[in-house]
């Protein structure tokens, strides 16, 4: 019986058409969990207004729904490991569906509280497995890149929830955009529950190396394999290794803490900045004298200018070999001072605007190349481990983010503080990016990048 590598076949094949269906609806997916991340932001003006509630008495309303995100996250990561990529999403989309839906029926703050905490468990858990699971889809070479493309969904999901909230919370109030942000997922479910496959590797991997299912998923990758009953299937030694579990300690060894540190600064950094944009944008501007809709409008700026920026700044580094470091540095200094511009400018609709298309640009296309820059500086068998803890150290400035945001507004400092604060803590995420040495003393292999 012959036995064959399913990483090296999908390594060397062109996507096939089930590949493509994988990234299409991990990518439709995570544009729906964007859409519901910021549903809360859009809504909180008049949220606000009909409960009788301060600005400052919105931190815990934007933060409740990211530390649910947070725990989402680990609750399914484990549950993607033992039951299936697959099982994760399903579940994590049928609660974020629900509870968004839910959230619409809320009565009174603690019942928005409640529906966001338990919305943001599904929200935390969509786009760890979707990124896992269209990465064991998707061939070595491409892998970054089919990343970004899936992590582009989260802001054109706040586009495309932006310009929904436009149009349906003047029209039918805000309960609408729960209504419409939970109903689609919910729609999406039975599309998914057909159409999305298991991961191949993980099949593999827990024991499916003969199975029917794994081996007409091979068939559909790669038309012209013979896949017949006397074909067994194995995983890339490498990909298993990287696979397992890798002990904290070992991000402290070899010379990679003080990269390891500086590397949780700046996405701690940038993540407090852009979820205190994401939240407070629209609220800040109503208070300013600007209508929802106005306010609305520069959240959606503020996203179009992170889908440009992923797509723009992923181009750059592809062609400025071995300057991801200066590119990350460069970004955080513009976004910095654009995001300080936001509070200057806060009077002059069309410069604010400009001013929060460009932090855009910025701070969220750093967001991606960090997980990028990530790839340089961990050897293979501790790479993802690097990386996922830098992210869930990000996790804890986005929910910190919002609430000092509301400890500021609670004080009365003005939106050139504000926004001025969040800048100066871009800074601080440039000068970490700077000081930063690509080379760990042990591994060559931490200097090798990916595509962006």
């Amino acid at each position: 019986m012959s036995t064959i590598d399913v990483t090296a076949v999908i390594d060397r094949r062109r996507l096939s058409g089930l590949q493509l269906l994988v990234l299409i609806l991990a990518g439709c997916t995570i544009v729906l969990d964007g859409i519901d991340i910021q549903a809360i932001a859009f809504a909180a003006p008049a949220i606000a207004s009909e409960f009788s509630l301060d600005r400052a008495s919105l931190g815990p309303v934007f933060s409740i729904g990211l530390v649910g995100m947070a725990l989402g996250s680990l609750v399914m990561g484990p549950v993607a490991d033992r039951y299936g990529r697959r099982v994760a999403v399903l579940l994590s989309v049928t609660t974020f569906g629900a509870f968004t839906f839910l959230t619409g029926f809320a009565s009174s703050l603690n019942e928005v509280l409640a529906f966001r905490f338990f919305t943001g468990l599904g929200l935390g858990g969509t786009l760890p497995s979707l990124v896992v699971l269209v990465g064991e889809y998707a061939p070595r070479r491409m892998r970054a890149l089919c990343a970004g493309a899936v992590l582009a969904g989260v802001p054109a999901g706040g586009l495309i929830g932006g310009l929904l909230a436009t149009w349906a919370i003047p029209n039918f109030g805000w309960p609408s955009i729960f209504y419409i942000g939970g109903g689609l997922p919910l729609l999406m479910l039975p599309i998914l529950w057909f159409k999305l496959p298991e991961s191949i590797s993980f099949m593999v991997r827990r024991g499916a190396s003969d199975s029917v299912k794994v081996r007409d998923i091979m068939k559909k990758i790669d038309p012209d394999g013979a896949y017949g009953p006397d074909v067994e299937f194995a995983q890339t030694a490498g990909e298993a290794a990287a696979s397992r579990s890798v002990p904290f300690g070992k991000l402290f060894r070899d010379g990679m803490a003080r990269n390891t540190l500086l590397l949780w600064t700046a996405f701690f950094t940038n993540l407090m900045a852009i979820y205190f944009l994401f939240s407070w944008i629209p609220t800040l501007l109503v208070g300013t004298g600007y209508t929802i809709a106005e306010a609305t409008t520069a959240s959606i700026i503020f996203n179009f200018g992170g889908l440009f920026g992923l797509f723009g700044m992923g181009w750059i580094v592809n062609r400025l070999e071995g300057a991801t470091k200066l590119v990350i540095a460069l970004a955080l200094l513009i976004g910095a001072i654009h995001v300080a511009l936001v509070g200057a400018l806060a009077t002059h609709l069309s410069l604010l605007l400009v001013a929060v298309f460009i932090a855009g640009v910025c701070i969220l296309g750093t967001q991606g190349q960090l997980f990028n820059l990530g790839t340089t500086l961990y050897p293979v068998d501790v790479r993802a481990t690097g990386i996922g803890w830098a992210a869930a150290f990000g996790r804890v400035g986005s929910v910190i983010g919002p609430l000092l945001g509301g400890v500021l507004i609670l004080l009365e400092l003005g939106m050139p503080a504000y926004f001025g604060f969040f800048g100066s803590l871009l800074l601080i995420g440039g000068i970490a990016i700077l000081m930063m040495r690509l080379k760990s003393p042990k591994s060559e292999t931490a200097t090798e990048e990916l595509p962006a």
